[in-house]
């Protein structure tokens, strides 16, 4: 099963290994996570008015971080 994209940033907030491994190589990281084709072009592009939305449509709050 995917994972969503939401999760994974979630958890990148808690997992200390994830958030190691996702600052080496974001790409790699949201691949091997199991995001979705199109969730990984959303990393790599760092399309962040997109995972805004995908937020907002969750009615999830939004935390900001620069990594």
């Amino acid at each position: 099963m995917t994972k969503s994209l939401v999760d994974f940033l979630e958890e990148l907030d808690s997992n200390a290994e994830l958030k190691e491994a996702y600052l080496k190589d974001p790409v790699a990281t949201a691949t091997s996570y199991g995001l979705a084709d199109a969730d990984v072009k959303i990393i790599k592009n760092k399309d962040w008015d997109t995972v805004k939305s995908k937020f907002e449509n969750l009615n999830k709050d939004i935390k900001v971080h620069s990594y």
